[in-house]
């Protein structure tokens, strides 16, 4: 029950910034369970003997019991099989426990090994990656190394085992009647190799195509409200069912020729036989064999094929698992885009000082850089403890510098310093721990009130929580809550209102005790009494710390000390609000905007 070495145990954390995995072979995987693996192999060995012992027990009996009357040898020899069957019985347990363990054991690396890689990409990965697809990564995936680890693997061992000691045992029998035998192995091998070719290219298809096939389920659910809105059920389900008929032509593919190689193997067993009776038959006859030696090699002959084609069964759950462990093996080879520094600086607390040097990026899309900079050449200084609001139009670059200076992606050109130090020598964990994120749309984990707003610090002791949401206002809403504090919050927050979840993001951002605040607009999907409330608790949490405010409503960029407007991914102009009007440049035109839709708004209201 040994774990794997230290240096591979994925219950040291690494922090979110480790290198890729090299990924996985089936060596490595075995190499973890090095002393249960050794146990498990003596124990199939153990089985595979008893197996071959039996016809030679059998031969014996014939030749020396029936043939001569001799009970006592007969009843002799019928003990020793038996002790030898009861034997094999306690090994076949102990067996069915050591690999159930190892199998376990190296499913549960499988599984935290990757769950950390898919927490240590960067959001590009995210980006251009279905959900569908990485979940059948820990699903489908995991499920037949599973079934292939626990019960295919020991098969598979005990059949090879069973193979070359049953060829050994023809050949000691009889090696004349052993080639009778050995004929039918060209043609064995020949339809082996072409099968497996055939069905690894099948089942490797079949996997890609269960990979859509979850990938549409999981969009399509996450989207059938906008599908229904739309009227799209009957388009989204004929999609699916085109994807679910390519998937079971692809296994098909794969059972058909399971269907001409199983039987295959069974003719030429049976032919084999055919042939060991007749030439045995002959060789009894003159003397040469005896019947017991007879019955004992046809004996053999069936063992010499049926592990052939135990082998043949375990294929399919070996091609399924190979085709399963060399995509986990990709995924955990793909490098992050935010590498870690080869000698990471600790984070300890930040003055908030945020310099943007010339920074320039472009998205990735499809493995290449897009030609279009989403931010180009952003020179900029924010000084501890100022708040500075960024605007502009769609696509402006607004979110991706919240994005570069949160280091979700690492800048093309330039650099972002905060207090005089590059982001990307940070130790990448400790320096997000100093920032408090708040998005837009914020992301609630399903729990109780309490542990949605203690994420970030699930340390914190109750009255740190309330704190919290003292500070933001929003104890008053949790007070009006069937079980206020405990009470329970669905997934992505459901069963709140926007405006409360944005309350709890805050509150979650106000425990955590960040240096340096990153807000996404959290007022731009509220109504205007709701927005209120959320503007207060946003300035209550951004005092005395450097923030950064993506504004889509300009009434958030007049309360900032600063105002930055993006056009093209470049600082059009910056200044107080009030400087930007009288300017009368691009923010003036915003504002002026802004305003008369606000004016309308009203009208209409």
């Amino acid at each position: 029950d040994a774990l794997p070495p230290a240096t591979e145990d994925p219950r040291i954390d690494q922090g979110a910034a480790a290198a890729p995995d090299p990924g996985f072979t089936l060596r490595r995987l075995l190499a973890w369970v090095r002393i249960p693996l050794v146990v498990g192999l003596v124990l199939v060995a153990l089985d595979a003997l008893a197996g071959l012992a039996v016809p030679a027990l059998v031969r014996h009996a014939v030749d020396h019991g029936v043939s001569t009357g001799a009970r006592n040898a007969l009843f002799a020899t019928a003990g020793v099989a038996l002790a030898v069957t009861l034997a094999d019985w306690v090994v076949q347990i102990w067996q069915t426990r050591v690999t159930g363990r190892m199998g376990e054991r190296l499913l549960y690396v499988l599984r935290v090994k990757t769950f950390a890689q898919l927490q240590r990409l960067g959001l590009d990965y995210y980006e251009r990656e279905l959900a569908g697809r990485i979940m059948t990564r820990m699903t489908t995936d995991v499920d037949a190394l599973s079934t292939f680890l626990q019960t295919g693997l020991t098969t598979a061992i005990v059949s090879l085992l069973s193979f070359f000691g049953v060829l050994v045992a023809l050949l000691i029998l009889d090696a004349q009647l052993a080639l009778v035998v050995v004929a039918v192995l060209p043609v064995l091998i020949v339809a082996t190799v072409v099968f497996r070719r055939r069905s690894s290219a099948a089942y490797t298809e079949s996997r890609e195509w269960v990979s859509a096939v979850n990938a549409s389920l999981q969009e399509n659910l996450a989207g059938l409200r906008v599908a229904q809105a739309f009227g799209r059920e009957q388009v989204n389900q004929e999609r699916f069912r085109e994807l679910s008929d390519s998937y079971r032509v692809s296994r098909v593919r794969a059972q058909r020729m399971i269907a001409i190689y199983f039987p295959g193997v069974e003719f030429l067993s049976r032919i084999a036989l055919a042939l060991v009776l007749g030439v045995g038959a002959h060789l009894v006859d003159d003397g040469s064999l005896t019947a017991g030696g007879l019955l004992a090699f046809m004996l053999y002959v069936n063992l010499f094929f049926s592990p052939v084609q135990q082998l043949s069964q375990v294929f399919d759950g070996y091609q399924q698992a190979m085709v399963g462990l060399r995509r986990l093996s990709d995924l955990l080879r793909t490098p992050t885009s935010t590498p870690p520094a080869e000698h990471p600086r600790a984070v300890g607390r930040l003055a908030g000082e945020i310099i943007l040097d010339d920074v320039t990026f472009a998205y990735t899309v499809g493995g290449r850089r897009t030609k279009t900079r989403a931010v180009d050449a952003v020179s900029l200084r924010i000084a501890p403890g100022e708040t500075v609001a960024f605007v502009g139009e769609t696509g402006a670059g607004k979110s991706t510098v919240l994005k570069l200076v949160a280091r979700f992606y690492d800048v093309t050109g330039g650099a972002i310093r905060v207090d005089g130090v590059d982001v990307r020598e940070f130790d990448l964990s400790g320096y997000r721990r100093r920032l408090g994120i708040v998005p837009q749309e914020p992301f609630l984990f399903s729990g109780s009130v309490r542990d949605a707003i203690a994420y970030a610090r699930p340390d914190a002791s109750d009255e740190q929580v309330r704190a919290a949401a003292r500070a933001v206002g929003a104890e008053a809403f949790i007070a009006s809550l069937p079980t206020g504090y405990d009470h329970p919050v669905g997934e992505r927050g459901r069963g709140l209102s926007a405006g409360q979840r944005q309350l709890l993001a805050l509150a979650r951002a106000e425990l955590a005790d960040p240096d340096i605040l990153l807000f996404d607009e959290a007022t731009a999907a509220l109504d205007l009494a709701t927005e209120a409330a959320v503007t207060a608790a946003a300035e209550a949490v951004t005092t005395r710390r450097t923030t950064i405010v993506i504004a889509h409503r300009l009434t958030t960029a007049a309360r900032a000390d600063r105002v930055v407007v993006m056009a093209g991914g470049r600082v059009a102009e910056q200044g107080t609000h009030a400087e930007l009007l009288d300017a009368g440049g691009a923010y003036s035109r915003l504002w002026a905007a802004f305003t008369a839709g606000n004016a309308d708004n009203s009208a209409l209201a």
